[in-house]
């Protein structure tokens, strides 16, 4: 186990943005961190997996630890809020990838 907190746990506590995940990334690029990029970050697979389907989904992610819903059902309801806004846009490739990360999980 590392001796350092990890970008999700620094967003946890509010030291962090979640927009300062890049800056995470760029780190872990340039040295030589044991961790795959997904433990360095403090994401399951799960969680690493949906955001490289979907940039945005951090928040969804966050969304599900702080109310300790499972990661599938908080991506579900908040696309179902996010279909419903959606419904007057014409951009759906959002929604496409999504859909496709939902698709690729396993029954839980």
């Amino acid at each position: 186990m590392s001796n350092y907190s990890s970008f999700m746990d620094l967003v946890i506590q509010g030291r962090k943005n979640p927009e300062d995940i890049n800056e995470f990334i760029s780190f872990w690029h340039r040295s030589d961190v044991p961790e795959d990029l997904h433990e360095f970050l403090g994401l399951s697979w799960d969680e690493y997996t949906l955001l490289g389907s979907d940039s945005t989904a951090i928040n969804r992610i966050l969304f599900a630890r702080r109310f300790g819903i499972p990661l599938i059902q908080a991506v579900n309801d908040n696309q179902a809020a996010e279909f419903q806004m959606a419904a007057r846009s014409s951009d759906f490739s959002r929604f496409d990838s999504l859909k496709r990360w939902i698709d690729a999980q396993p029954d839980r």
